[in-house]
């Protein structure tokens, strides 16, 4: 088997290429072949319709090809435009806002902090023995009584609660009229019981025989 090199000049390639593809022929070096000798080659379809199959759905695939990237081509277009023709932005503007954006991001847990006041609202009281994990008591007992709490000091340590708390604990116990501490439980509820026990246990609070309920000492 001999070969045989032509050199072809860009534009006659493509016409020779162009002819071979019309002609029914998949390979160009047997439609060169074929002129040449004119004996038609063994690959050749024998049938134009198998052509059309072969290369019908290559050209319609890079149809769609072409048109999605036409597409996308128009979008990146109108994404630029809109974002210079956007009045007073400019790309580094455009940049900086999305930084502030993402610092604003960042502080919003902190603006969201809950204060200590919000979880004694929550639990109605805070015991100063139950407090071991804060440093600084006096300063804590300090802020909460300067944001509303009522702070009772007792001989063993200070009592935090929450004014409507307080107040709902206070008329409860003017409510109960026996010096029975275990019928006095029936009034209260858990939170109520635990700060009737510190304070009885305290003397903070004592049964009035007079006036036949509970009352704080001071």
């Amino acid at each position: 088997m001999r070969s045989l090199i032509i050199k072809l000049s860009d534009e006659e390639y493509k016409r020779l290429e162009d002819e071979a593809r019309n002609n029914g022929f998949v390979l160009l070096s047997e439609y060169v072949k074929y002129k040449l000798l004119g004996s038609p080659p063994a690959t050749r379809p024998q049938d134009s319709k198998v052509m059309d199959d072969v290369v019908n759905p290559l050209t319609v695939e890079l149809l769609n090809v072409k048109k999605k990237l036409g597409e996308l081509a128009e979008r990146v277009e109108t994404i630029e435009t809109t974002l210079s023709t956007k009045p007073g932005t400019q790309p580094q503007e455009v940049k900086k806002e999305r930084r502030d954006e993402t610092r604003e991001g960042k502080k919003m847990p902190q603006q969201e902090k809950r204060s200590a006041m919000d979880y004694l609202r929550e639990q109605g009281v805070m015991y100063e023995s139950k407090l071991s994990n804060i440093k600084n008591l006096d300063a804590f007992f300090d802020r909460l009584e300067s944001q509303g709490a009522k702070i009772i000091w007792t001989a063993e340590e200070r009592i935090a609660v929450d004014p409507t708390f307080f107040q709902n604990f206070i008329t409860k116990l003017t409510q109960i009229h026996t010096p029975d501490e275990t019928e006095a439980q029936k009034y209260l509820s858990k939170q109520e019981h635990e700060l009737f026990q510190k304070l009885r246990k305290t003397g903070s609070i004592y049964f009035d025989n007079q006036d036949k309920y509970w009352k704080l000492t001071s």
